[in-house]
């Protein structure tokens, strides 16, 4: 099978493990790049988390798809030899040891720039790569917990921290990481250079939520912080979740819910206003909300032109028409786990198209495929 898509030709060696830098090489695979996964004999430690579809992580299977498997223990001269042979031949590796593994198994990027110099190295960690914390271990929720949204969750969880339960950091690491690669690969059109692209969890948590830090070290802010109505609301069956962030959504939301003349109140005509007195507003339009359903309320209010959703589950989302409707729900075959419905390519190309070109890999499934690659011309 031969890749299709923008990258065609690109070949990505992938040494991650878990979510940021598999995710990240998984979407340059449906970009068209020719992925290889690069794993232990133990495998990726991602497999191990359930729940297994006939013995395959059903995780794994989601960061991994659109690439071919190779096992090598990388602390074996042999098996570190056929890794320089694939970075010979490769454009992009894709790695997130902690600090100062690289360098002891001999694959940093000294080693495998001077095997390659156009190669683009792009590599993540949980702290940064300098720094007195640069060593320090992390998984998303701890980077959740200290840089700040376990804090800003607890404005919607009755004042209590809390953790988001998707993790954000991660993914938004592997965004990054897709992004300085294909900088990194079209400045290597222009120069013919490669080099190193670095990012971590603790860049991903900032980046994610910027507007908390801006901080003035000239003037008092002024206003308070924040969106009314932004938040959920129980109803009479489910929750609904109203974004009225402007001043004309605040009046089609009150002439919706039969309250007209609350939204033309000079008292809550802007935002500020509507943020100083939320406790006031909330108590007049919770009861107001009680009375129909989310289901019911979510039909008004759409049709009213408001922002709003009422919560679903997953598979209930996975199946609503829309996400049929932009082709995001396709059906995949794995050789294990059989058919599998997944989630479609997030962004669409009209001239080259991103795609599904194969399901993850099972361990070690393309090793003699791609060691009998060495063998032939570069």
């Amino acid at each position: 099978m031969f890749p299709m898509g923008p990258l065609a030709g690109i070949r990505v060696l992938d040494l991650a493990s878990f979510i940021a830098g598999p995710y990240a090489a998984m979407q340059l695979g449906e970009l068209g790049a020719d992925v290889i996964k690069v794993e232990p004999p133990t495998g990726d430690l991602s497999r191990a988390w359930a729940p297994f579809l006939n013995g395959e992580s059903r995780f794994f299977l989601a960061w991994n798809r659109n690439k071919r498997g190779i096992t090598l223990d990388l602390t074996q001269p042999s098996d570190r030899d056929t890794l320089y042979a694939l970075v010979r031949r490769s454009d992009v590796v894709i790695e997130n040891f902690r600090l100062g593994v690289t360098k002891k198994l001999g694959i940093d990027y000294p080693t495998l720039q001077r095997l390659n110099p156009r190669l683009i190295y792009a590599s993540t960690t949980a702290f940064g790569a300098r720094g007195p914390e640069a060593a320090r271990p992390g998984y998303d929720p701890v980077l959740q917990s200290i840089g700040g949204a376990a804090r800003l969750n607890a404005r919607f969880n009755g004042g209590k921290d809390a953790i988001c339960g998707i993790a954000v950091s991660d993914f938004q690491a592997a965004m990054l990481i897709v992004s300085g690669v294909l900088a990194a690969l079209f400045h290597r059109e222009r120069t013919g250079e490669g080099q190193k692209v670095e990012t971590s969890l603790l860049q991903a948590i900032i980046s994610v939520q910027p507007h908390y830090f801006v901080e003035s070290l000239d003037y008092t802010e002024e206003g308070g912080l924040g969106i009314y109505p932004y938040r959920l609301y129980d109803t009479a069956e489910g929750s609904l979740f109203i974004a009225a962030g402007t001043d004309k959504f605040w009046r089609l939301l009150c002439d919706a819910i039969g309250a007209a003349e609350l939204g033309r109140d000079a008292r809550y005509s802007t935002n500020s206003l509507r943020v100083q007195s939320a406790d006031t507003l909330t108590a007049i339009l919770q009861p107001v909300l009680l009375k129909r359903t989310a289901a019911a309320w979510e039909e008004i209010l759409v049709t009213a032109g408001v922002p709003c959703g009422r919560v679903h589950s997953h598979q209930e989302f996975f199946h609503h028409p829309q996400v049929t409707a932009m082709g995001l729900d396709p059906v995949i075959e794995h050789p294990a786990a059989g058919r599998l419905r997944t989630f479609g390519p997030a962004m669409d190309l009209e001239k080259t198209p991103a795609s599904i070109q194969r399901p993850a890999p099972r361990l070690g499934e393309h090793t003699a495929e791609i060691l009998a690659e060495l063998i032939g011309p570069a």
